[in-house]
């Protein structure tokens, strides 16, 4: 094994809240084959459980709370020359038995002053998107939200501020990977990508400026964007915008402190739509509080906006969010595993919503939304090969593994999937090979 071959004194796993379990897994695979290495975890997951993680896996010695590239340094330093770890800020460890936390370590102030990744060791032909033939990779200009929605975390890991990297940076780092690893397809994966409708178009007329042909994608808030802004983007590459539409009901929207209206949603979709940029509408089903009709209202919603691709989640009390914190006090979390917290399973039931008929109306949400004619002609129209081949993905893992009611209604629909994704893969076949294929 790759493991016993390098023989390192420290291993370091990240994980979120949905793959905590295989990570407790690698940290017991670490210490079985190397049983004096030092296991270090981190990420968003941890940073709000850290103690219970500590708790629930004796091989995990350390962990490292919210951004950790200053201090894995230091305590890489600090295990090399033997001086232990009390005092590095940012961690979580045992002292003779007690788990014991340092405080807090300041957030980075200067993103420029991090190095660019590297993805040298990666299988860079793997890394996709919507189903491009070229490889694309992840690019964070910004870190932070000062928006404080309930269902997220970014905000309390970022303490509420927002930080960014210079245009020329973040232009830097597109003309590195370009000539490094010869890729031109990105997505910038910033919490909220267009904050500053200032910063954006200074980072799109850098690249423009530099001749850099690139195409990318981004999430932006309803609110954050104009029709300029988003012919700057269009200028400069951008194919593809996700967001977060959440719900149709004002009243869910205010809950979950989204500060904007279901005419705004509606307005932004329109500006993409009339610019030609794909659009990806992602919406939270079953928040406590709301109805059926809510939930029913909120599809039909999405469907109303003529996005690209819909993406429809299960409402996930995360730890760390202020949802969580909710619904754990009220005694309504069903769920403890955290392999289900993956936004598709239900893990907490309301007096309106037990978790049957959830998973019922998300299914019907996705199957309503992919196979109505009216969609499937605009994709034959546009020729979407990545988006299609996209929204197969998305069904086949989604959708395809949880059909198991063997009722008639259930057949029929899988059924009506299985023509659907027939007519994707004509499609396919027709825009590889027919006139103006993508």
């Amino acid at each position: 094994m790759i493991m016993r071959r390098v023989s390192p004194d420290v291993v370091g796993i990240t994980s979120t809240t949905s793959t905590i379990n295989q990570a407790f897994e690698a940290a017991k695979v670490a210490k079985r084959l190397l049983p004096y290495c030092t296991v270090v975890m981190g990420g968003p997951h941890v940073t709000f459980s850290d103690l219970s993680t500590l708790a629930s896996c004796e091989e995990v010695d350390i962990v490292v709370r919210g951004e950790g590239e200053v201090t894995l340094i230091e305590l890489l330093e600090r295990l090399e020359d033997g001086r232990g770890v009390k005092g590095v800020l940012g961690l979580t460890y045992r002292e003779e038995g007690r788990a014991r936390r340092e405080p807090d370590r300041p957030l980075i102030e200067n993103l420029d002053s991090l190095p660019f990744p590297s993805y040298k060791h990666l299988p860079l032909n793997l890394y996709r998107s919507f189903g491009l033939k070229v490889p694309s990779l992840p690019v964070a200009t910004s870190r932070g939200c000062p928006f404080k929605c309930s269902f997220c975390v970014a905000w309390k890991l970022n303490k509420g501020i927002w930080r960014t990297r210079s245009a020329i940076n973040v232009v830097d780092e597109l003309e590195h990977h370009v000539s490094t690893y010869g890729v031109t397809d990105f997505s910038f994966v910033d919490d909220l990508f267009t904050l500053s409708r200032r910063r954006v178009k200074e980072i799109c007329r850098e690249m423009r400026k530099r001749g850099l042909k690139v195409t990318w994608g981004c999430s932006a808030r309803v609110d954050t964007v104009d029709y300029e802004l988003l012919l700057e983007m269009k200028r400069a590459g951008c194919h593809t915008l996700y967001f977060g539409v959440e719900s149709r009901s004002s009243r869910t929207l205010k809950d979950m402190r989204k500060g904007f209206t279901p005419e705004r949603v509606r307005e932004a979709f329109r500006l993409a739509r009339q610019l030609g940029i794909n659009t990806v509408a992602s919406a939270i089903l079953f928040w406590p509080g709301e109805t059926r009709r809510d939930v029913e209202e909120t599809v039909k919603f999405v469907k109303s906006l003529e996005s690209d691709i819909a993406q429809f989640c299960i409402a996930t009390p995360f730890p760390g969010t202020d949802l969580y914190e909710r619904l754990k006090e009220a005694g309504m979390i069903r769920e403890e595993d955290w392999s289900k917290y993956d936004i598709v399973t239900p893990v907490f039931e309301t007096p309106e919503f037990n978790r049957k008929y959830m998973v019922f109306k998300w299914k019907s949400a996705y199957l309503t939304f992919y196979l109505r004619p009216s969609y499937i002609a605009k994709r034959l129209v546009k020729r979407s090969l990545p988006l299609l081949k996209a929204v197969v993905y998305m069904i086949k893992q989604a959708l395809i593994g949880r059909l198991r009611l063997p009722s008639p209604e259930e057949a029929l629909r899988t059924r009506l999937l299985k023509d659907f994704l027939k007519q994707i893969l004509q499609v396919r076949d027709l825009s590889m090979h027919g006139p103006g294929g993508v």
